[in-house]
This record gives C-alpha cells, structure tokens and sequence, in this order.
C-alpha cells in the first residue's frame, strides 16, 4: 500500500510539472514518468486516466492530453473552445476542450425538460464552430425517406425547424406545406425528396425522304434512287427523381455519331403536257396574266359534305383543287381553264389531293359546293397556269 500511494504522489507530481511546462511552451512537452503497467487509476475531478491516456483540465477550460504512459511521458494542452449555450434568448458561455453537446450542458448546470431540445443533438462532438440552443418545441407527424414517425422539432419556420431536427431539406425537396409556415402542434408534413441524375444514350436519327420529279418515269411511277440510311447520336439527359421514381427528364446534349442519309424518290412526270416555259394568258376578266408554267391534261370536278376537310387540313371550299403535290406543290396559285374555251373555273389554290391525281390519270380535280356543278364540269383537257 506505502508502494502505492508513492506511485500516485510520483504521477501527481509529474503531472503537475508537466502543466507548469506546458503552460510556459504551450506545446507539447515531455517528461519522465513511470512505466504504464505501474500507474494506479487518479482519484481527482480534474485528472482522469482513459486506457493508457491521462487527462487533466485545467481552470481555464484547456485540457492536458497524455499521449502514452512510458517511460517517456508525453503531453499535449488542448486549448479550450468558447461555446455559447442560448437558452431561451438567455446566453451563457462554457468553455471546453473536448466533448459533446451533452458535456456543454452539463457544464452549464442544463438540465432540459420534456418540452425542449438541444441543437445540434446531445451527442454531437464540440468544435469552435458550435453554437448550443436550446429550444421549445412542437409534436408533429413526420413522412421521409420511408418511414413515418412522431417527433419533437423545435418552434419556429418550418424548413427550419425540420432542418435542426436532422430532417436536412433541400431547397428542391417537395413538402405537403408552406415553406415559410410556422410549425404547428399535431402537423402531418410529408417530405419528398428530389434527386437529379444524368444518362447518355444512343438514339436513332431517322432519314429523311426527299422527292424529285423525274420525266423519265411514267405519270403516277416512283423509283428509289438512293436508299436512306438511320443515322445515330449520343444524347445526354438530366433525370428529375421523386423518392427514388424517375418523374421527368430533360436533354442537356446530343452529338451526332453517325449522320443519315436522305432516300431520293423519283416521281414519274412522263406524260404531262408542259411547254416549262414562262407566257402570259388572257384571264375572264380580259386582263393579261404572267405565269410560270402550264400543265395540260386530263381534269375532273368533285364535292364532299359540308364541314370536310382538305388534305391540308383547310376546309374543302370551292378555288380549292386536288392535285399530285409531286407535280403541283401544295399551296401553288393556279388559274385553271379548259383547252377549248368552253369552262373557265378561274382562280384556285391548291390544297387537296386524291387517288387520280397520284395515278396521273388527272392533272387537277376542281372542287363544286354541288353535284350538278361536278356534272355540268365532268371529264375535260385543261389547261392548269401557275401563277403563284
């Protein structure tokens, strides 16, 4: 026993003169002291011996760290955090080198009631960045990340509350509530978490079909001179996620990898009356109109019920003809008369199309509000101006 207490004498004494050391270098000091296996457990408030370390606080809240216990004893101070502990609006400051929350508290003299809570959480490690509040607190229904469950979080704005409660929101999280809404007792909120990922994928890019009128192909025949080809490209997009479910996506970049090529289809035009050459022609109101070309053949009349629609998607209306859009281009001025003189239909757009017109057994059908106007029209040669 007399072997003992020398043993703890010889600690306290080396202790002692390491902290006087150690307050005059601040720094790491080294000192003889007795082999580990021989060093008792410390009685004192302000020393405690943890596996082979010793730790002594000192009055200004630094501590004095033992490295090892050899025969060679070495020490470190640890200087001493400012922590300010806000109690209600009320504050006080703890000074500590080492621990958590729950020691700041402890050192306060806080004991906290079943209504408050502490931020950050009791077992968070100090550093000389903590700040301690301790808050009043609301009861509410929490739904995140899977799983629902009643908790405390602490008076005030909501997002704020939820994110000192450990909840983390992002400023595109989902919530069921007001983001700038004050927390309610026995509020139910529902957390949805958004993600963002990215994925790039190779897609089709699909070859165009390009038609040429050809007057070595007979009226109404087509002919593949170029077979097209699909090309590829990369494209990138930015993935929206809700709880994990991919809800949108969007595209941030394509590259194209491989370019198509365009199909060429001839379209047969052999057969159509048309001197390509520019003139002029005396319309039914004696006036000389310029045209860019004729095309003469074989035109017929129709109608159709009130309210049909064109190829084009107009209304069916009388000066709107059918026509193979390969030889007349949809949206082409016309000015349509027969070859003899005897029928002037005028003035037409054309708009439509149809199966004679494709075959080339017709160059134009001219729309009638009327069947008997289709009749009285009939099968005849016209001569169809572009004029526009």
């Amino acid at each position: 026993m007399e072997i003992k207490a020398e043993k703890q004498q010889s600690i306290k004494s080396t202790v002692a003169l390491v902290l006087a050391a150690a307050m005059i270098l601040g720094s790491t000091v080294t000192a003889a002291a007795m082999q580990s296996s021989s060093c008792p457990e410390q009685n004192s408030t302000n020393a405690a011996k943890t596996n082979d370390q010793i730790e002594v606080e000192l009055a200004n809240g630094d501590m004095l760290v033992s490295r090892s216990i050899s025969t060679d004893m070495s020490f470190e101070v640890l200087k001493a955090y400012t922590v300010t502990v806000d109690n209600g609006g009320k504050a006080q400051t703890v000074m500590i080198a080492k621990g958590t929350v729950a020691d700041v508290l402890e050192k306060a003299n806080i004991t906290l009631d079943k209504n408050q809570i502490v931020v950050p959480s009791a077992e968070t490690e100090i550093t000389q960045d903590t700040t301690v509040s301790i808050c009043r607190t609301k009861k509410i229904r929490v739904t995140a990340d899977g799983k629902t469950q009643k908790v405390l979080v602490p008076e005030g704005n909501i997002v704020d509350s939820l994110n000192k409660a450990g909840y983390s929101i992002s400023d595109d999280d989902i919530l069921n509530v007001s983001r700038d809404s004050k927390v309610k007792n026995n509020m139910r909120i529902k957390i949805q978490r958004v993600t963002y990922g990215q994925e790039t994928k190779t897609e089709k890019i699909s070859y165009k079909s390009v038609r040429k009128n050809s007057d070595g192909i007979e009226l109404g025949k087509t002919k593949i001179s170029v077979k097209g080809k699909n090309g590829e490209k990369l494209v990138t997009k930015k993935i929206k996620y809700v709880d994990g479910k991919k809800v949108s996506e969007k595209v941030t970049h394509t590259q194209t990898t491989k370019k198509p090529v365009d199909e060429v289809i001839l379209v047969g035009t052999k057969g159509i009356s048309a001197n390509g050459k520019a003139g002029t022609f005396t319309d039914m109101n004696g006036n000389a109109i310029a045209y860019s070309r004729v095309i003469t053949g074989s035109g017929t009349a129709y109608t159709a019920p009130a309210g049909a629609r064109t190829a084009t998607g107009v209304l069916a209306y009388k000066g709107g003809v059918a026509v193979n859009p390969n030889v007349i281009p949809y949206g082409s001025k016309l000015y349509i008369a027969s070859t003899d003189g005897s029928l002037v239909y005028g003035y037409a757009t054309a708009v439509d199309t149809g199966g004679a017109l494709m075959d080339g057994s017709a160059v134009v059908d001219c729309f009638y509000n009327t069947y008997d106007e289709c009749a009285n029209f009939g099968r005849r040669d016209v001569n169809v101006y572009v004029v526009g």
